[in-house]
C-alpha cells in the first residue's frame, strides 16, 4: 500500500534504459532527491527476460519507497514506431507496477515536462538537466540522462499536484502554468500522426 506522506517517483521508460528517480517534498515547496539512477537490460537477451527484469525492478523500487505518487512519460508518437513500441512496453510496466501496490499515477508528456521544470515546453535535454540539477541542490548533473528525465517528471508531478490543490474546485481562471501545460498538450496532439515513435 501506497504512504499518502510518502515521496514521488518518475519514471523515464524504457526497455535498454528505464530512468527513475524518487524525490520527497521539503518545506517552501522545494524537493529533494532520495535517490535516482537506471534499470538496464542487455539487448542480447530475449524480450520477455528483459521486461521480466524492468517488472521486478520497478516493483521493488514502489516496494521500498512506498511512495505517494508516481509520474510516468506519456507515450507519444510521431515516426519512429519502434523506439514508441519499446517505451510502451516499460510504460506498461510502470503503471502495473504503480497499480499493484495502489500508488496514484499521471502520465506527462515531455512538453509538459520542459515547461514545469525549464519554464519552456521547446526546452532541450541539457536545459532541463541543469534545472534538475539546480533545483534539487546536487553536486553534478544526474548520470545517464535517463534519471535526470525521471527526477524532472517528479518534480513534474509534485509541483502540478500543488496546483490542484490550489486551484480545487476553483472556477477562477486558470494560472499561467496550467494555461501553458494545455497549450503544450495541444502542441504535442498536432504533432502527431499514429505511426510510432516518442516525441521529445
Amino acid at each position: 500500500m501506497f504512504d499518502p506522506q510518502g515521496p514521488i517517483i518518475g519514471i523515464d521508460p524504457g526497455v535498454s534504459r528505464c530512468g527513475y528517480g524518487v524525490v520527497t517534498r521539503l518545506s517552501g515547496g522545494r524537493f529533494a532527491a532520495v535517490a535516482y539512477g537506471v534499470i538496464t537490460t542487455s539487448p542480447s537477451d530475449p524480450m520477455p527476460e528483459r521486461l521480466l527484469s524492468i517488472a521486478t525492478e520497478l516493483d521493488a523500487l514502489v516496494a521500498e519507497y512506498k511512495p505517494s505518487g508516481m509520474a510516468v512519460e506519456r507515450v507519444l508518437f510521431s515516426n519512429n514506431a519502434r523506439t514508441a513500441m519499446s517505451v510502451g512496453q516499460a510504460n506498461g510496466l510502470a503503471l502495473v507496477a504503480a497499480a499493484r501496490h495502489c500508488v496514484p499515477v499521471v502520465e506527462y508528456s515531455p512538453n509538459e515536462v520542459k515547461l514545469a521544470v525549464c519554464g519552456d515546453g521547446a526546452a532541450d535535454k541539457a536545459a532541463v538537466q541543469a534545472m534538475v540539477t539546480r533545483l534539487l541542490g546536487l553536486g553534478e548533473i544526474p548520470r545517464p540522462p535517463d534519471a535526470a528525465d525521471a527526477l524532472a517528471l517528479a518534480l513534474t508531478h509534485g509541483w502540478s499536484g500543488r496546483i490542484r490543490e490550489q486551484v480545487g474546485e476553483s472556477t477562477g481562471p486558470q494560472s499561467s502554468l496550467e494555461k501553458a501545460v494545455q497549450r503544450a498538450l495541444e502542441r504535442d496532439s498536432g504533432r502527431t500522426n499514429g505511426k510510432g515513435s516518442v516525441i521529445a
